[in-house]
């Protein structure tokens, strides 16, 4: 069973930045660990059950305001295949390792079955070099022309018989990388941020971007341009709460956000604020302006 020390350990041999999420300790949590790899930010999940796979909509809310690619590291999934867990990419441990490697992956699987990401760029490239017409690779292959047109358009996840037509024709230069400009899609209805809370309206209204989180140390988190806000709301106690809020730090600081914890009371405020934490109770959350 994979830990999350291995993880750390691979991380380590590569003097790669990361840090370790320790909030909540006993409850499920959705963040094991942040690890920076060459211009990429990865928000890692060990999964240990299915069970676990409740966490996922924090990993997706944090990819969808661009903070970080979403990864579970889960041994069920194949090596060298990518696993589309919901808008969250699925890998093994030696796959994760290819990444930190700096290999490509290009097998994605879906629901639909498994396919093959082509780089467009490259595809268009090695054409225009071999002289032949979006027609006559069209022919090659046994698909129409706007096919061609469209693989050359923008990255594409073609099938397995295509993409072993093309790499015979091209070379395996034009295959593409599952990782490379990954991005969430965004659906409304399910995985819309909850507007009944009032920090979240209240931020809303202020022109934030906002997402809600339930398994880590942030709870919610705002983000207007260039800006991003990360706010760790107090825990039952003043131990809970500082383990937290160290948590919660370790996270902004991987991420290059603000963190604001925010206390109910005025006179435990200050307990936070000697530990150099910026605070502001949930009173003065509500009028305070984001300048």
């Amino acid at each position: 069973m994979v830990t999350i020390t291995d993880v750390a350990e691979l991380l380590s041999k590569r003097s790669l930045e990361y840090s370790m999420i320790n909030y909540p300790d006993k409850k499920e949590k959705s963040i094991d660990i942040i690890a920076v790899n060459r211009n990429s930010r990865m928000i890692v999940k060990i999964v240990e059950s299915k069970k676990s796979l409740k966490v996922k909509s924090d990993l997706k809310n944090i990819a969808k305001i661009g903070l970080g690619i979403p990864v579970i590291i889960d041994e069920s999934t194949e090596e060298e295949i990518i696993n589309d867990k919901g808008n969250i990419l699925g890998m093994n441990i030696e796959t994760f390792q290819k990444i930190l490697d700096g290999e490509k992956v290009f097998l994605y699987k879906t629901r639909g079955g498994l396919f093959v990401k082509i780089n467009s760029k490259e595809l268009k490239k090695k054409r225009e070099e071999m002289g032949l017409s979006l027609g006559e690779v069209a022919q090659a292959l046994g698909v129409s022309r706007i096919s061609i047109y469209d693989y050359e358009r923008e990255d594409s996840y073609v099938s397995i018989d295509i993409a072993e037509k093309l790499v015979e024709l091209f070379g395996e230069e034009i295959l593409g990388d599952v990782l490379s400009n990954f991005k969430v899609e965004e659906k409304t209805d399910t995985e819309s941020y909850d507007t009944t809370d009032k920090m979240s309206i209240s931020l809303t209204e202020k022109g934030f971007k906002v997402v809600r989180m339930n398994f880590t140390a942030v709870d919610i988190i705002a983000l207007k341009g260039d800006r991003k806000i990360m706010f760790s709301m107090e825990d039952e106690n003043v131990n809970k709460s500082l383990k937290k809020f160290s948590e919660a730090k370790k996270i902004t600081n991987k991420m290059r956000a603000e963190l604001i914890v925010i206390v109910k009371e005025s006179k435990s405020k200050k307990i936070y604020e000697k530990e150099d934490f910026n605070t502001l109770t949930e009173n003065e959350i509500m009028s305070y302006e984001f300048d």
